[in-house]
């Protein structure tokens, strides 16, 4: 019994050493790929690595949210495979990006490795500090060199594990608190934290390629000055680029020089963007001013913005000069007008300009209507004080006033109007924008109106009116809903559309969904206006913008002349043509008239002289 168990037992242990050898031999042929594209799908992997022989499983990394880390593994079925595809495909460029092809390593020798390395920095973190203790006694020079390769290094790690997407996040890496073990050190690192951004000497670079490492932008940088550090900005778990990094220089000159250089300096046929480096109080203070302007804004300055025609747009195509300095003149006077704090940007109010001299209010109030299908509030036509030869009410001034009781249907209508050419005349198109009212003006109109409102006993029973409207639908509303409450037996879908009335309508209105693709879709009409962004504009861009329009327009003359040019140069050739074969058609009348003749006058001696050259038939002489 005890050697049948001994030959069982020896049996069964060499097939557990053959299943783990081949295992073992298994997963020699396991490669690993780094830095992989987040959009890869194991179908790209197979149909890239899938040339260099069998591939039994493709295991693409994820982390517990389902995002994809940038690694993948690959199992082959023999060698020569797998040494083939890491030969082949590391350093080569997969979806933009440069991956890295390596034989995978067991879980075990990975974690062995890992401990090693771990205790090789702790030891040499200790030596450090143990240093710096000893030459903190001895010497304070030595002391403050050692403290900042310390500090670099820490920086380095920092960097390493930074997860923050933002670019503007990523500027204040620098400011994290550093916690060393001894009292010394930390002491010293206080005094020599973030000197490089408070120097100057620092700067953040934005739009870098993800295949440039520390060392290439280090020499890429030094042509700026001595360079003491470059770090990049990487992803904690994968280590792919974020492309933004951050360079310390010596001194404080070559940062300046550099950030001279943004969006000059190309790296791999790339613009990079250098700017000075901010800690991560001054980037929050910034957003905080940026929030608290766009709080601020109580004038509604970012309406300047709406209906601007920007030259090189589709809009300012066949824009006449005339018009576009008209333009510049205007939006200079607005500027001009809203230094005095007083005066603010009407939301329901616009101004339109270039109306012709002979347009009054009723038909300008006809012109709104017709194009828009809206009807203006308020009407008017801007005339001179003094009667002129002929209008007897006054010349006009070329612009007038015209309010809307709502800010949107103010938007429409200058949307609709603005820069049309079908109203006025391609050369002399409407200019119209949200007018510039005076706070002082509009507050003493406000009470006149409220005072002619209660004086006026016709606008007290209109309201009365109204108001019992509302209340009688409100009730009608409440009465609807109860019964249908009480009425189990109904469709849910319909129960809900009998409880929401107006919501429904509001979906389901085809009028006003065609009405907000025709104000999307209109060409002529200008740039759109944000609200947080105001529209004011400095006179070197308005400067550069009339000197662009200036020049398209010269362009586009040259290309009328060409056209122009061709046009006749083919009605020429086309002209040319024609002569040419009415030339053709005369000359062949004229032969076939000459033939005639010919034939007639001399065809009949032809014939007669061919009769008589024919040799006579000769006749047999006798008979049969």
């Amino acid at each position: 019994m005890d050697s049948s168990e001994n030959h069982t037992s020896s049996k069964f242990s060499k097939n557990e050493l053959r299943r783990r050898s081949r295992t073992y031999l298994h997963r020699q042929c396991r490669i690993i790929v780094r830095n992989l594209s987040y959009k890869i799908t194991e179908d790209m992997l197979r149909g890239e690595f899938e040339r260099f022989g069998n591939i039994e499983e493709v295991n693409i990394l994820k982390r517990e949210d389902g995002r994809m880390v940038g690694c993948a593994f690959l199992q082959f079925s023999q060698r020569e495979e797998s040494d083939q595809a890491i030969q082949e495909m590391d350093g080569q460029i997969l979806q933009g990006r440069k991956v890295e092809v390596h034989y995978a390593k067991d879980k075990a020798d990975y974690s062995r490795i890992k401990r090693e390395k771990i205790k090789e920095e702790d030891e040499i973190k200790a030596e450090d500090d143990n240093d710096v203790q000893i030459k903190g006694e001895d010497d304070d020079d030595d002391d403050d060199e050692d403290d900042e390769d310390d500090e670099d290094d820490d920086d380095e790690m920092d960097d390493d594990d930074d997860t923050d997407e933002d670019d503007e996040d990523d500027e204040g890496d620098d400011e994290k608190d550093i916690k060393p073990s001894k009292k010394l050190k930390s002491t010293i690192k206080k005094e020599n934290q973030h000197n490089e951004v408070e120097e100057g000497r620092e700067v953040f670079i934005k739009n870098l390629p993800y295949q440039v490492d520390a060392h290439e932008l280090e020499e890429i940088m030094s042509q700026f000055g001595i360079v003491e550090k470059a770090l990049i900005n990487k992803e904690r778990i994968s280590g792919h680029s974020k492309g933004t990094a951050f360079v310390i220089f010596k001194l404080k000159d070559s940062a300046q020089l550099s950030c001279r250089q943004s969006l000059k300096l190309k790296v791999h046929d790339q613009n990079i963007e250098i700017m000075p480096a901010l800690r991560k109080a001054d980037i929050a203070n910034r957003e905080k001013a940026k929030q608290e302007r766009q709080a601020k804004d109580s004038r509604n300055l970012y309406l300047l913005k709406e209906g601007l025609i920007m030259a090189g747009s589709p809009a300012a195509k066949d824009v006449s000069k005339a018009d576009m300095a008209k333009r510049l003149r205007l939006e200079q006077r607005s500027n001009e007008m809203l230094k005095n704090f007083n005066r603010f940007v009407a939301r329901d109010r616009l101004t339109i300009h270039n109306i012709p001299q002979n347009y009054t209010n009723d038909e300008l109030r006809k012109m709104i209507m017709k194009f828009t299908s809206r009807k203006p509030r308020e009407c008017r036509v801007m005339r001179e004080n003094r009667p002129s030869f002929g209008n007897a009410t006054g010349a006009s001034r070329g612009y007038g006033f015209v309010s809307f009781p709502k800010h949107e249907i103010a938007m429409e209508v200058l949307r609709k109007l603005n820069n049309n050419p079908a109203i006025f005349g391609k050369n002399s198109r409407p200019i119209v924008a949200f007018s510039i009212e005076d706070r002082n003006v509009y507050n003493i109109r406000q009470k006149r109106m409220e005072k002619s409102r209660l004086n006026n006993p016709t606008y007290q029973k209109k309201m009365e009116e109204l108001k019992a409207k509302k209340l009688q639908k409100q009730q009608s509303r409440k009465e609807s809903r109860r019964e249908v409450l009480e009425q189990l037996a109904v469709a849910p879908a319909a129960l809900l559309q009998k409880l929401n009335p107006k919501k429904r309508t509001v979906d389901l209105d085809p009028k006003k969904k065609q009405r907000k693709r025709d104000i999307d879709q209109i060409p002529f009409a200008g740039e759109v206006a944000k609200e947080g962004k105001t529209g004011v504009r400095s006179m070197r861009k308005m400067t550069h913008q009339s000197d662009a329009h200036m020049k398209r327009i010269k362009q586009d003359r040259k290309e009328e002349k060409k056209k122009r040019i061709k046009q006749e140069h083919a009605r020429n050739r086309k002209a040319k043509e024609g002569i040419r074969k009415v030339q053709q058609k005369m000359n062949v009348n004229e032969l076939k008239k000459e033939d005639a003749f010919f034939n007639e006058a001399i065809g009949k001696y032809k014939n007669m002289i061919t009769q008589a050259n024919k040799q006579p038939v000769r006749r047999k002489w006798y008979s049969e």
